[in-house]
């Protein structure tokens, strides 16, 4: 049933991609304001997003199949070019099973290590750090607020949201310690919580080119032992360049500054070599195609 249903969705997507439409709106990304009713955009990468007629729904469909989970925008109050506008964000998921299943559409093995380990030598099955089913509901605010003389076609957008991931069955799991952006990407499928703030500026530099920025503050809950921080920060530049009526691409770079527990050795003045821990700094290039409707 969900085949078919994603299949009537790509189709539906196609029919209307090849009749003529009217241009979409080059317009900021992810801010507080949802789409209007019947209207959709969807990239490689990024969500499918769609205009209900009081919400805007958001989901991945390709891991929907294994990770089932769905964000709705609500609309809360303002609009207009001198004024806040307020949305609130409610999700749920429950991404146990991209656990057990193995490529393409899970990660069994992969990020998981240890249990793949344990497959092979049930002797150290307890060494599986696999996390059990759970639920994560996420809760988030958001506000948005036109800038510039644009007339609206530049905005601010300041964020905040937590998620957390609450067991339903067994227990949570290690930290993966993988690379920043998938460690706080995954946090609360492994039974973590993970609260953000975040504050984008999205400008329009011409009809066909908008330059974005973002810095965002990250706590992830850990394990009582675990000695790494619990803080992260990142930095988003990047632009959108419009490439046809209804499709665009971006491009930028992240930074990341977390505590992996790197080391760095260092001689002092008395010529004593000496470790320290020192926060690692990441940077991930970023690239999408989306589509508009």
């Amino acid at each position: 049933m969900i085949g078919r249903r994603m299949a009537a969705v790509a189709a539906a997507a196609l029919v209307v991609g090849a009749a003529p439409a009217k241009a979409d709106p080059f317009d900021p990304r992810e801010t507080a304001r949802a789409l209007a009713p019947g209207a959709w955009q969807v990239g490689v990468f990024n969500p499918l997003r769609v205009g209900l007629r009081w919400v805007e729904l958001e989901l991945h469909p390709l891991l929907w199949l294994v990770a089932p989970h769905a964000d709705v925008k609500v609309p809360i109050a303002g609009g207009g070019p001198d004024r806040w506008e307020w949305s609130a964000r409610l999700g749920l998921g429950v991404p146990s099973a991209a656990w057990r299943l193995a490529k393409p559409f899970g990660l069994a093995g992969d990020l998981v290590p240890s249990c793949k380990v344990a497959a092979h030598e049930p002797a150290r099955g307890a060494d599986c750090h696999r996390p059990g089913w759970l639920a994560v509901p996420k809760i988030g605010l958001l506000a948005t607020r036109s800038i510039g003389p644009a007339g609206g076609e530049s905005a601010i957008t300041l964020s905040a949201e937590i998620a957390a991931g609450l067991p339903l069955v067994g227990e949570a799991a290690r930290p993966l310690d993988a690379w920043a952006p998938i460690d706080v990407a995954l946090a609360p499928s492994l039974g973590r919580t993970r609260a953000q703030l975040r504050a984008a500026v999205d400008l329009l530099a011409t009809p066909w080119l908008r330059l974005r920025g973002e810095l965002t503050g990250i706590h992830v809950s850990r394990p009582a032992d675990d000695p790494l921080s619990t803080l992260t920060a990142s930095a988003y530049a990047g632009l959108d360049l419009r490439t046809s009526a209804h499709t665009r691409v971006t491009a930028g770079a992240m930074y990341w500054n977390t505590d992996r527990r790197q080391r760095e050795v260092t001689k002092g003045a008395d010529g004593f070599a000496f470790v320290r821990y020192v926060r690692s700094h990441e940077v991930w290039p970023t690239v999408d195609f989306l589509w508009s409707y």
